[in-house]
């Protein structure tokens, strides 16, 4: 008994012929006859009996049909689930980021690709960026995104793309109407801050240093999301990504270059020690993309800082 003696027989008993069977599997119909015969020896039992020139099951035939059946209908859902892995639409990806990144970014950068989607899971934990790079080396995760470099034999890490810092204000500021924002006049402006061990202090401490302004931080947050939630609510102004904040409409919030050029990276962090799943190769793709939306090589910052 092989597979090619069973399709056979699953394909007489479905189309009621051994011509329709032979078209459906591209054989000749001697070939289905031949495969139906040593099909039966192999049982040990009549498989058809002859009425009227038609091939009619027996009963015991037909008690094997049903479990051929779904033998069958067990290898067609294997090939689906094979084909939407070919066509990276099923997996399961686990996905680690900083908070700036994982709080709303990924959601607007892969939403629209799940949209639709019942065969793909994806996991998002928010993470410190030495967390995340701990994550992928230990082999944790699938995908590690960071604002810090980090190199080890067991981790597969791409600079993905520089960005540029923006000044985010109340929408009725006195600063609104400008171009841009120097840091200067950021002087004496109540400050909304993240928690020290945020990888983004030291950049923007750094750029008040630069200009000698005190900031003047007047709430601290663990969160950039929450930083903009509350400049939204003209609580003060602050510092952040370029994707942050993006549910905030110009009527809220305002986002404005700031000076000096004030920028930070992203990596993306793969497992060394296995290979992507074809799922975890099209979120990379996506996040790609995304990200280099907000390189600052790529887009008009660096020329409106320079003026």
């Amino acid at each position: 008994m092989n597979i090619r003696q069973l399709e056979a027989f699953h394909a007489v008993m479905e189309t009621g012929s051994v011509t329709l069977a032979g078209e459906r599997l591209g054989i000749s119909q001697p070939a289905v006859s031949k495969l139906l015969k040593a099909f039966g020896e192999s049982c040990g039992f009549r498989l058809f009996t002859r009425s009227g020139g038609r091939m009619l099951p027996t009963s015991d035939a037909q008690l094997l049909a049903s479990e051929v059946s779904r033998l069958f209908s067990g290898t067609d859902r294997i090939q689906k689930l094979a084909h939407a892995v070919r066509d990276r639409e099923w997996g399961e990806v686990t996905i680690a980021a900083p908070p700036a990144l994982s709080a709303r970014f990924l959601a607007l950068a892969l939403g629209p690709m799940m949209a639709g989607q019942n065969k793909m899971h994806i996991a998002i934990s928010s993470q410190p960026s030495p967390r995340v790079a701990e994550l992928v080396e230990g082999q944790q995760i699938d995908i590690g995104l960071s604002v810090q470099p980090f190199e080890h034999t067991n981790v597969r890490s791409e600079l993905v793309m520089r960005f540029a810092m923006v000044c985010v204000l109340p929408a009725n500021h006195r600063l609104a109407a400008q171009r841009l924002i120097r840091v200067e006049d950021l002087k004496n402006e109540p400050f909304i801050g993240l928690m020290r061990d945020d990888c983004s202090i030291m950049t923007i401490d750094r750029a008040f240093q630069l200009r000698g302004v005190q900031k003047r931080a007047i709430v601290e947050v663990p969160m950039s999301e929450t930083v903009c939630d509350f400049v939204a609510g003209g609580a003060g102004v602050s510092i952040v990504p370029p994707f942050v904040g993006l549910g905030y409409s110009e009527d809220k919030l305002i986002r404005r270059p700031i000076v000096p050029l004030t920028t930070m990276s992203v990596w993306i962090m793969l497992p060394a020690l296995r290979p992507p799943s074809l799922a975890t190769e099209r979120i990379v793709e996506v996040l790609r993309r995304e990200l280099q939306r907000y390189d600052v090589d790529h887009s008009d910052v660096k020329s409106v800082t320079e003026v």
